[in-house]
């Protein structure tokens, strides 16, 4: 499972997706070898929460990927930015 550790927290990924600016469409992985593009073919994604393998060009997607924590039984999300900063590095 993919994860990001934030102040010391370990947010699991539950959501791998991206969005494709030129096209404006969403794609969404959900199942390990589950390969997608968008309608231009300028990015894809693959992997569902087991990995993270995205193509193409950075610059045409936004991660809309959503990682969350359980704290004291309590869900948490990670915010976008974090979750970006963890994207693009």
């Amino acid at each position: 499972m993919v994860y990001i550790i934030y102040a010391g927290v370990k947010y699991n990924q539950i959501r791998h997706a991206i969005y494709c600016k030129k096209c404006m469409d969403t794609i969404e992985s959900k199942d390990c070898h589950d390969f997608k593009s968008c309608t231009c073919g300028k990015v894809g994604i693959d992997g569902g929460t087991s990995y993270n393998r995205v193509i193409g060009d950075l610059s045409y997607m936004e991660t809309r990927s959503i990682y969350m924590a359980l704290v004291n039984n309590k869900k948490i999300l990670l915010p976008l930015n974090i979750i970006e900063q963890h994207f693009y590095r």
